[in-house]
Parts: C-alpha cells; sequence; structure tokens
C-alpha cells in the first residue's frame, strides 16, 4: 500500500475540507475503520483506520469534514507500507535526512522541539517521538526515523 501526503490538499484519494464520512468510506479500502466519539462539549472526533501492518487517523476538528490526516509509522519494518512526500519514504528515510532534504526544498521549519518538526507553510508535522523502542540517530540520539506524520490544510498550524 501507498500513500502520498499532500499538504495542504489531502492525502492520497482523501481531500481536506470532505465530508468525514465520506473520507472514512474511501479509508475503509486501506482497513477496519473505528469511529471515536467526542469528548464532551465538542464537536471533533476521530476515525481510526487499522490495517495489519500501520494506522491511520482522520481528524474531523469540526466534526463534519476531514481537517487532517495522521500517519503512524509501522512496528514491522518489512511492512509493505510506503508513506510518501514529495517522492521521499517518510518512515524509511533517516529523519535527519528527510527533514533536511524538505528545508533544502525552501520549506521553513519549525524545529523548537528536538523531536518535532513543524512545516507550517507546508501544513506538515514530522515527530519522530514514540513509547517503542527505537534505533536512535547518530547525528542527535534521538529517533532515527519519523513515527508519525501529520498533513493538514494550510490553515492548520496558524
Amino acid at each position: 500500500m501507498q500513500l502520498n501526503l499532500n499538504p495542504p490538499t489531502g492525502v492520497g484519494p482523501l481531500c481536506f475540507g470532505m465530508a468525514i464520512a465520506d473520507a472514512a468510506e474511501v479509508a475503509s479500502a486501506w482497513g477496519e475503520v473505528r469511529v471515536g466519539q467526542p469528548a464532551q462539549g465538542s464537536t471533533a472526533f476521530k476515525v481510526l483506520i487499522v490495517h495489519p501492518d500501520f494506522e491511520v487517523v482522520l481528524l474531523a476538528d469540526d466534526g463534519e469534514t476531514l481537517t487532517g490526516v495522521e500517519t503512524w509509522r509501522f512496528e514491522n519494518e518489512e511492512a509493505d507500507v510506503q508513506v510518501e512526500f514529495d517522492g521521499m519514504d517518510v518512515f524509511r528515510t533517516p529523519a535527519h535526512d528527510l527533514i533536511q532534504r524538505i528545508s533544502e526544498a525552501g520549506h521553513e521549519a519549525d524545529t523548537s522541539d528536538d523531536e518535532v518538526t513543524v512545516y507550517p507553510g507546508l501544513a506538515l508535522l514530522l515527530s519522530r517521538e514514540t513509547s517503542r523502542e527505537a534505533p536512535l540517530d547518530p547525528h542527535d540520539g534521538h529517533p532515527r526515523y519519523v513515527h508519525y506524520a501529520l498533513a493538514a490544510p494550510s490553515e492548520y498550524f496558524d
């Protein structure tokens, strides 16, 4: 399975702003759909897509439309899953190299958190935070690979 992160437009066949029910229907081809409930006093909720090798979370911050897509790194290194941004494998390219290449392409990064890089103008967040044991990057001692990516519409990080 291959997914392309295309912020601020969408992820794969999903477009930000589409009805969350339609997004869940399209994403059901990727795995089991589990719809979360909004917290008390909120309309925001998540739709979890559970694939045998990894997870995708559809965000409905307004309770009606797709407002973001989280993709989570697989545990099985042999997983037949590829999440790409601009031709780069987000979860198999060392994070240091991935972040450097995105920045070299002219995208300004907020690196104020050592393990989270946000590209506000690109509407992309890459995180190396993980609760699992992970190989460390010799450059900085943090997890070597991105473990979570969030793609969203352009106004998401305003």
